[in-house]
């Protein structure tokens, strides 16, 4: 049975891919579907096979998400209903990788084939809908491009991965040219992870940060540099001028509501700094009127503004960061160790496997954070993916006992 629920889970992984473009936008019910898929898998196992413990993250973080619920009725915010619709989407994320972790998958050459045509189709079809303007029709926005072409050239690194941890030129080609047709997506984060994806792809080499030269720290920084200025409009925008010296039009009112979410962050933060303001309250699509209007939004004075207000509320979810003002300073804290422990934990991939495959789990986790600035990416399908990578990676090492070697590093 175990290789049973192997091999399935390697199917669902794959599944999910092939449906990754039309779960954007034209079959937006995928995401869940599959979420739903891997948790029967997950009841399976530990009816017919008792492995309960090896899903002990899964249970971990649903106790967690569990005393977050309990504690959200103690504030006025929102509803009951609202906070199980949050309960569910928050532990999605959280699904993706820790059933990737808990299953330690091994694809086959079959299942490996099927995930380099598929990441070569989809580039030619992001390509072709660029060109056409059909991206509208199939992903809705631009921005989509970008990261399927990420995700997409991922993996195709993960599919093309030799045993001895190496990687053709015929193949290394081919997915630079994957990810190079994301730049059509013209959106400066994107830029900053091509960036970041060539440094680790060809300059990069195991070892460089424990023999430090002054040519090493030259090329950190022109690399930073070049990540800074690719990503500096962002930057500027939400961090430091605010749009305040823009004109004001539709397009600027538009953007204008993600900087004033992330000020709505740091009013939250305060009047709510150790467990936030809880379920349901700020910055997700529970709190919006698709489900019910957090009365949060009124408290803190948003909800007259352009795009957060009850009439119109199509930006409230429209990124990730200023949710985590839902979870306080202890949840924000979770968060950053759940990627630090992940940081660490490839440090042993590798170790043990090589530089294409810690590539692979460092560009997930560049794409999550980065995407995060100003999309609700963690949360999505495409999100997804790059959980379900980056468990993918760690299980390989999972059962080291030394590390040691982590804390050397």
């Amino acid at each position: 049975m175990v290789l049973s629920i192997n091999k399935t889970y390697c199917w669902i992984f794959v599944t999910a891919f092939v449906l990754l473009v039309p779960s954007i936008h034209l079959l937006k019910f995928i995401d869940e579907l599959m979420v739903l898929v891997m948790m029967c898998l997950v009841a399976l196992d530990v009816v017919v096979n008792h492995n309960f413990k090896k899903y002990k993250f899964i249970f971990a973080v649903m106790g967690i998400m569990m005393l977050y619920f309990l504690y959200s009725f103690t504030l006025p915010y929102n509803t009951p209903t609202a906070f199980v619709y949050d309960f569910i989407a928050q532990m999605k994320p959280f699904c993706y990788f820790g059933i990737a972790y808990a299953i330690a998958p091994k694809l086959d050459n079959t299942q490996k084939y099927v995930l380099k045509v598929v990441a070569i189709l989809n580039a030619v079809i992001m390509l072709f809908l660029f060109v056409t303007g059909m991206y509208k029709i199939v992903v809705f926005h631009i921005t989509y491009i970008g990261l399927i072409a990420a995700v997409s050239f991922m993996l195709y690194l993960l599919a093309s991965v030799k045993d001895d941890g190496t990687l053709s030129k015929r193949d290394t080609i081919i997915a630079v040219a994957i990810l190079t047709i994301g730049l059509t997506c013209t959106r400066s984060k994107f830029y900053g992870e091509y960036i970041m994806a060539l440094y680790m792809l060809f300059v990069y080499r195991p070892g460089m940060l424990k023999n430090i030269k002054w040519s090493h720290i030259l090329i950190f920084f022109a690399i930073l540099g070049l990540i800074i200025v690719a990503a500096w409009e962002k930057i500027d925008y939400y961090f430091i001028s605010g749009g305040q010296d823009i004109a004001p039009n539709e397009d600027v009112l538009e953007s204008f509501a993600r900087p004033l979410l992330y000020g709505g962050l740091i009013l939250t933060l305060i009047m709510h700094p150790l467990f936030g303001s809880g379920l349901a309250s700020f910055a997700t699509n529970a709190s919006s009127t698709s489900v019910n209007y957090s009365e949060l939004y009124r408290v803190i004075g948003l909800d007259e503004i352009w795009g957060l207000s009850p009439d119109f509320d199509a930006f409230i979810c429209d990124t990730f960061y200023p949710s985590l003002a839902q979870f306080g300073l202890v949840g924000i804290v979770l968060f950053i160790v759940f990627f630090v422990w992940n940081y660490k934990r490839l440090g042993l991939v590798l170790d043990k496997y090589g530089k294409i495959e810690y590539i692979i789990g460092i560009f997930a986790i560049v794409v999550l954070l980065i995407e995060s600035i100003a999309a609700t990416t963690f949360n999505q399908g495409v999100g997804g993916i790059c959980l379900m990578t980056m468990g993918y990676m760690i299980s390989q090492v999972k059962d080291i006992e030394s590390v040691k070697r982590i804390k050397e590093k």
